[in-house]
């Protein structure tokens, strides 16, 4: 319709103009589900259910659906109110809700979007916008159907708690172009003085009322959402200081002459309750009362709460607000895990405690290269960088934009702080490629009506860059992160294992056995660094049956009296230790002359054949030697090619060899049992009198290697003797009667692919 930002028809009493934007963002939130929903087909697969509930595409999904069911650290976080909200009010339980919501809270993000290009020039060009971020692959690969997480309010809160105050700032502020053009021309500080000189009473009010009681009560609004918000999201705190400051510094530095102390006043409207809650919106009750320009004793109350030093007084009060907190602490805490830092505890120097780095095996904190950063942004590069360089344009003409500049800085930090952060970047790119597009179509097509260029504009943004989507969507469709055998062992967990027992898994599903067990675990989503991540991994990872109980049972005496989800459990475990103290307390639990350790209250271990896929870092974590501060991985290859073995010859033989490989041993996952055939151990069984020349000739002709086929998922494994000789495989695959197990472990749950035991 127009090119003017949205702000200048405030005041406007135009309802088909109103209409109009209504319009196109109902087109915007139907487009955007239509395309997403052509995910659907792909979950059509009977594997992806337990019974009539879906399974969910994200490990943090089942942390807010315990918390909504009212077990675990997420009971009474906002995403699992929410969840339990909407659960109860359709009728159902929160696992569906979780499942749909992420197709229909991600729409919203595209409408949020669509009205910052809206209140940036153009409600046409915003549909395209809308659904450019809503598609783009990093935020698309996270919002898919089945992941519930944060991810679908991290774009969509930092949008909009920051419209209004953009819309306040395009209204009343210098363009960036133009103080730039002023400071070039002129002589430095005599310009400065033309552009911000002058006094209240000098003001010229034809530039309107920056405190008209409508724009102070939306700053205030969005002031408590931005308060609000910083419970959901640990970045929250960081980017709200950022727009205060940001107004801050708008209002002293591009404010109209004369202009620079009421549009400072304005700006508290925003600041005071972003910091400080909501007790600081009856500040806005002032400023509305303040802002009333025909009463003369609202002037006088003006005039004197734009005075300087009161000014300053106020500014003071937000600085103070500002600094409250923690926000140093936090932000050392994030950085170390981003940057993929041991985590040190105990001693110091030579001797500190180091645990292993967490962080290297995290999939969405690794660096990414600039050219992947930018695939996420758009499946053509070339797009993403134009959309980039128009955000620039876009900057320098309209001063809102500035409040997106922390999403772009935190898009292109992807390539330090990874994959995980890509997604702000998302509405960065479509604000650029949409708005300049828009503006030179404008210049292109004076002669037709600005409402047809803005369709115009969308169109050919919608077959241009919006048609590669369609077929992405379902390429990047994810399934499940649970298989449902695996659901199904966790779910069996409820009436094997009693409710006071913790359950010794890996970290990765340990929230999901919050949902489907409902026990404690040792290590989930929020305990996988440190002490938790070190010793659940030490106890899967062993080749030491004994050490591995041993060790089960000396943590468990420090869960006494404790809050059962205590992270500091774990960490008891090394208290007052250094690296020495620490290696040596581990020497002990593994020796045989150590006697069997008592522990507290009962134990019980779980292992699958998805555990598997992860037996390079469970290894390397658990050997980890807190003197030399290394790790050693097994080694393991997830093989996608295809494979053809032969069971009575002990051959395997790839698609890309014509040599086959005769490893030492070959395991067959069915829904039956599992076939498992150790060849080295059976010619040893057979010769018992065999030479030291032919036990040598027979080995020489065997590898070293160890096959796992999953006929189920189709899954093809191969690891060397260490991680096979781990106790998660012989867990898994072993005989529960073996005198190395029996001892220790009773197995109490077995549906092949998934196993419990009992620590004895």
């Amino acid at each position: 319709m127009t090119d003017k930002p949205v702000s200048v028809y405030f005041t406007a009493e135009n309802r088909t103009f109103w209409l109009h934007g209504l319009f196109w963002g109902l087109v915007t939130l139907g487009l955007a589900f239509a395309l997403r929903m052509l995910e659907w087909p792909c979950w059509q697969n009977p594997e992806y259910r337990l019974g009539s509930e879906w399974l969910l595409a994200t490990h943090d999904a089942y942390h807010w659906v315990a918390g909504a069911e009212g077990f675990g650290h997420a009971v009474g976080h906002p995403m699992a109110v929410m969840l339990r909200g909407m659960a109860d009010l359709l009728g159902t339980y929160p696992a569906a809700v979780a499942f749909w919501f992420p197709a229909l809270l991600s729409c919203f993000v595209a409408v949020i979007v669509y009205a910052w290009v809206w209140a940036l020039g153009s409600m046409e060009a915003g549909v395209a916008a809308g659904l450019l971020t809503s598609l783009a692959p990093g935020f698309l690969a996270r919002t898919l159907l089945g992941y519930y997480d944060t991810d679908l309010v991290t774009l969509f809160f930092p949008l909009l708690m920051t419209l209004a105050p953009a819309c306040w700032t395009m209204r009343y502020m210098l363009l960036p172009q133009l103080i730039l053009k002023k400071l070039i021309v002129g002589s430095g500080l005599a310009a400065a003085r033309r552009l911000w000189g002058s006094s209240l009473a000098e003001q010229d009010l034809r530039l309107g009322n920056p405190l008209r009681w409508q724009w102070v009560v939306l700053l205030g609004v969005s002031g408590v959402i931005s308060w609000w918000t910083q419970e959901w999201h640990s970045v929250f705190p960081y980017l709200t200081r950022y727009n205060v400051c940001l107004l801050a510094f708008m209002s002293l530095v591009m404010a109209p002459r004369g202009r620079r102390n009421l549009l400072l006043l304005g700006s508290l409207a925003y600041a005071l309750p972003t910091l400080g809650g909501p007790l600081f919106f009856g500040f806005s009750a002032l400023l509305m009362t303040a802002g009333w320009t025909r009463a003369r004793q609202m002037y006088r109350l003006r005039q004197w709460l734009c005075h300087p030093w009161v000014l300053i007084l106020l500014w003071l009060g937000v600085g103070s607000l500002f600094l409250s907190g923690e926000l140093l602490q936090t932000i050392t805490h994030q950085l170390s895990l981003y940057m993929k830092k041991a985590e040190v505890s105990g001693g110091s120097g030579a001797l500190a405690l180091i645990y292993p780095p967490a962080g290297q095996a995290l999939t969405e904190v690794q660096d990414l290269g600039l050219l992947a950063v930018l695939a996420y942004f758009h499946p053509w590069h070339e797009a993403a960088a134009l959309g980039l360089l128009g955000f620039v344009w876009v900057i320098f003409r309209r001063p809102g934009a500035l409040f997106l500049l922390p999403l772009a800085a935190l898009g292109l930090l992807s390539t330090k702080m990874g994959g995980r952060m890509v997604m702000f970047g998302a509405p960065i790119v479509a604000v650029g490629l949409t708005l300049p597009l828009y503006w030179m179509l404008q210049r292109l097509l004076r002669k037709l009506r600005p409402n047809v260029t803005g369709i115009l504009t969308s169109a050919l943004l919608l077959a241009l860059l919006v048609a590669p989507f369609v077929n992405i969507i379902p390429a990047m469709s994810q399934g499940p992160m649970i298989n449902r055998r695996h659901a199904e062992m966790l779910s069996r967990a409820q009436t094997v294992v009693p409710k006071d027992a913790t359950l010794w898994l890996w970290w990765d599903w340990g929230y999901a056995a919050h949902h489907f067990a409902h026990r404690l675990t040792i290590a989930d989503g929020a305990r996988n660094a440190g002490a938790p991540l070190y010793l659940s991994a030490a106890v899967l990872g062993t080749d030491n049956p004994r050490f591995a109980r041993q060790l089960i049972r000396y943590t468990s005496q420090f869960a006494k009296g404790r809050d059962p989800f205590d992270e500091e459990v774990a960490s008891e475990v090394f208290a007052g230790l250094d690296a020495q103290q620490a290696q040596d307390l581990m020497d002990k639990l593994r020796s045989p002359e150590t006697a069997l350790v008592e522990g507290e209250g009962r134990q019980f271990v779980t292992v699958s054949f998805e555990m598997l896929r992860l037996g390079f870092w469970i290894s390397n974590f658990g050997n980890w030697d807190f003197v030399t501060r290394q790790g050693e991985g097994a080694a393991l290859s997830i093989l996608p090619q295809a494979v053809a073995y032969n069971l009575d010859k002990g051959e395997v033989l790839l698609d890309d060899s014509a040599t086959p490989i005769r490893p030492a041993s070959i395991s067959v996952f069915e829904e039956t049992g599992v076939t498992r055939r150790d060849y080295i151990q059976q010619w040893f069984d057979s010769h018992p009198r065999a030479t030291a020349a032919q036990r040598q000739e027979f080995l020489s002709g065997r590898r070293n290697v160890h096959f796992f086929f999953n006929r189920i998922t189709d899954e093809k494994l191969a690891m060397d003797a260490n991680l096979y000789n781990s106790l998660m495989v012989r867990l898994l695959v072993g005989n529960p009667q073996d005198p190395a197990i029996s001892p220790y472990f009773k197995l109490v749950y077995d549906n092949v692919f998934c196993r419990i035991y009992e620590v004895l």
